[in-house]
């Protein structure tokens, strides 16, 4: 029997359901199956349990979310509403209220100093010497 080089896991279907399904079906299969990052480890250990249901194998963090997608693009937008209008309301608590009655997770701008570094700069041979010693030791 052949490979199923183009069609990849839809090659179960054969010739049946027409090409453009089929291709829709391997999109949702490959993207249901890569490797997802856990929201609270940020580690990418997310598998889908059922349809909806997610959970990070390193953390044990159990979520609902997408059927075939751990976030949906639906989501992100609610999320990012959500964001927006939590944060208005905080700014317009701190106006109204003034410095006392803000929240202590809420960050001081004015108050707080802004920390301000310089970038590190790593040549291209400094990194190779790095790794060649790394892997000597590995081999000993």
């Amino acid at each position: 029997m052949g490979r199923t080089k183009k069609v990849g896991s839809t090659g179960r279907f054969g010739p049946r359901y027409g090409a453009k399904l089929r291709r829709r079906v391997l999109d949702l299969d490959q993207r249901r199956k890569e490797p997802n990052r856990c929201p609270a480890c940020a580690t990418k250990a997310l598998k889908r349990e059922a349809v909806g249901l997610w959970t990070c194998k390193k953390c044990g963090l159990v979520f609902a979310g997408g059927a075939y997608v751990p976030f949906t693009d639906a989501g992100k937008a609610a999320k990012r509403a959500i964001a927006q209008r939590v944060s208005d309301d905080l700014l317009a608590l701190r106006e109204e209220e003034g410095e006392e009655g803000l929240p202590e997770f809420l960050p001081n701008i004015e108050s707080e100093p802004v920390i301000e570094s310089e970038p590190k700069v790593i040549e291209a041979e400094d990194l190779i010497h790095d790794f060649e010693d790394s892997s000597d030791e590995e081999e000993e």
